[in-house]
């Protein structure tokens, strides 16, 4: 029986590809790279929610038995999260001029994202064969506001320290940065379909190719 790669991408809106045309958003993007480039098919798990922050997205995996075994079963996971938390914290920074807000939003995306890894391994405990987590940073979806450059590179700077062997961290800030009028939607905050085909190429250079062609054998 041929070998197929089960792929469960997992996150916010980005996850769901919001912004680009069906089939445009980086996820459906990475599928068809990855058919090509190993030569197998691609099964793919796409569950993720518009607007969910790093909070919800653990409640999500903590209480929905089919995403659990959908983690289980999976060969590569890719997750989008921690955009929403900046975005509900610079709304009331815009208007206070409070860094708390940005504080607080940290913070509490350090502690989920730390959690949710944590539960992935402790689900993933039990199966032998390999897997690989990419975990994908952010850009800048509101360059506008003053001062949120230096947060959002906070948040990737935190990302990095969840670096594993197995865990791959995908950072897309430099890609976006003067780029906002190439690469983000209408809405100026989500990407278009070439931001999102940015997203791909990311991902695709950043995940090593032998551990890729790992989850084949």
């Amino acid at each position: 029986m041929e070998k197929a790669i089960n792929y469960l991408a997992f996150g916010d809106s980005l996850t769901v590809g919001f912004g680009a045309r069906d089939g445009q958003g980086f996820v459906s993007l990475l599928k068809q790279r990855l058919e090509q480039l190993l030569n197998v098919p691609v099964s793919l798990n796409q569950a993720g929610t518009n607007g969910a922050t790093t909070t919800q997205l653990l409640e999500t995996l903590e209480s929905e038995p089919e995403l659990q075994r959908n983690v289980q079963e999976a060969d590569l996971i890719t997750i989008t999260a921690g955009g929403n938390d900046l975005l509900q914290a610079a709304i009331p920074f815009f208007y206070q001029s409070d860094t708390q807000f940005l504080k607080t939003a940290l913070q509490v995306y350090e502690i989920n994202y730390r959690k949710l890894i944590a539960y992935i391994q402790e689900i993933r405990k039990s199966v032998p064969t390999p897997y690989v987590m990419a975990l994908i940073g952010l850009y800048n979806p509101i360059p506008q506001v003053p001062d949120a450059a230096y947060w959002i590179q906070r948040f990737n700077l935190f990302l990095r320290k969840l670096e594993q062997p197995h865990i791959c961290i995908v950072q897309v800030y430099d890609a976006f940065v003067g780029m906002d009028s190439c690469y983000l939607a209408e809405d100026y905050i989500h990407p278009n379909e070439q931001g999102y085909e940015v997203l791909a190429r990311q991902v695709e250079s950043t995940v090593p190719l032998h551990q890729l062609q790992e989850l084949v054998r």
